[in-house]
Formats: structure tokens, sequence, C-alpha cells
């Protein structure tokens, strides 16, 4: 597919829409500084938020026909775009469209789980898996958002507590890496205590990853 625009993806199906993200040439270095301008960086799309939402909760859900169908340099670019502010139909714009009702957003959040259990446990890629939850969490770690608020605020903080939460009990170092990431841009209230737990349950854990997770509960991660 090519990176023509703009792109009109209402009424695709779910195959239509996995070629749509990730059916793409890799983005060639752009200029001496090795800094690349992707497709979707200016892309015009319309799209109909539930129908996204839908297919992404597939997506998630069941992620494992993507390692055999793409290359991973095109996952790896194409999981960038779902995580980039810059996607107009990407989570960080879906997740936040108060048309769609919370609980369709929140079953997408959810379903995250399973990406990282069937997909990323055993594919973390290059930077896309560990940098996930930094996307979709930094906005509490700069105050755009705030527990304080309440509203939608607090409810999806709590959403994507739970789901990192989950993710953290995986037998992956890189999605548990991933989870404590999240955790330390997210601000939650309970995280030192999750953390905590965590720790305590690893007697032997690797110190870095101690000393990793012990800065997520400072919440001085990077």
């Amino acid at each position: 597919m090519t990176g023509d625009r703009p792109f009109d993806i209402r009424g695709i199906s779910f195959k239509e829409f996995v070629v749509f993200l990730f059916e793409r040439e890799v983005a060639p270095e752009s200029n001496e500084n090795g800094e690349k301008e992707y497709w979707y960086y200016s892309a015009e799309i319309m799209f109909e938020p539930r129908e996204v939402a839908a297919h992404y909760l597939r997506l998630f859900s069941e992620p494992q026909f993507l390692l055999s169908q793409y290359s991973k340099a095109q996952l790896e670019e194409g999981f960038w775009a779902l995580q980039s502010p810059n996607l107009e139909c990407g989570l960080q714009v879906l997740l936040w469209l108060e048309d769609l009702p919370f609980v369709i957003r929140e079953d997408c959040v959810r379903s995250m789980f399973h990406l990282f259990e069937r997909l990323f446990s055993a594919e973390p890629l290059k930077t896309s898996a560990n940098m996930w939850w930094d996307s979709l969490c930094y906005d509490w770690h700069c105050g755009n958002r705030s527990r304080a608020r309440g509203g939608e605020d607090q409810l999806m903080q709590d959403v994507i507590f739970e789901t990192l939460t989950k993710i953290l009990t995986l037998d992956s170092v890189a999605c548990q890496m991933a989870a404590l990431h999240g955790f330390g841009h997210l601000f939650h209230p309970s995280t030192e205590q999750i953390i905590g737990a965590y720790i305590q349950g690893k007697p032997e854990i690797d110190p870095e990853l101690k000393e990793y997770a012990l800065g997520a509960a400072r919440f001085a991660v990077r």
C-alpha cells in the first residue's frame, strides 16, 4: 500500500484495516540526521470510530498472525503508528473520543493485555512494545491529565493501571519492562504497592530489573 493521502477507511474490512496499518514499505532514512518522514505524519484519514475500535479489539485480541504476515520492520513501524499522536485514527486520539462510549474504549485498552501476552512476549520488536505504554500514559506524567480532575482522567487511568498489572504477571521480561515503563509515567496512587509486591514475588530478580522497577515506583523512568 502506498503513502498517498487522504485515506478513507470507512467501511473497510478487518483484513483491509490490517493492510492499511502494516503493508507498507519501511520508511527510508530521509536526511543526514537519520530522521524519517512516516506516511501518517500528515495523512488525512476519514474513519468511523466504532469501526476502528472494533478492528483494534480484534487485532489486539488475536495478533499472532502478524508475525508470519509481515516483517519485523513493518510491524515495528505499524505499532509505532498506532501509538503515535500523528495518526488521526490512532490510539492517542481514539481512546479520548467522547462520542465513542467509554466502555468501548475501555475494552480496547483491556484487550492490549493479549497483544502483550500473544505477540510482544514472543517478539517485543525493537522499541515499539517497550514504548507502548509510555505513549499512552505520558499525559499523566506531564500533567495534561490528572486523577484529581476525576471523570475519564481517573477512569482511564484505572483501566490502564489494571491492564499494566496483568501484563506484569506475564513470563516475559520484555513485557514486564514495558509494563514498568508505563507504571513510571501513569502516576497511579497504587503504583508503589503493586511494584513492591512484584519485587517481593521475585527473590532472584535481576538487579538491573529491580532497579528499574524501583525507579518506576518513584515515577522516575524515561
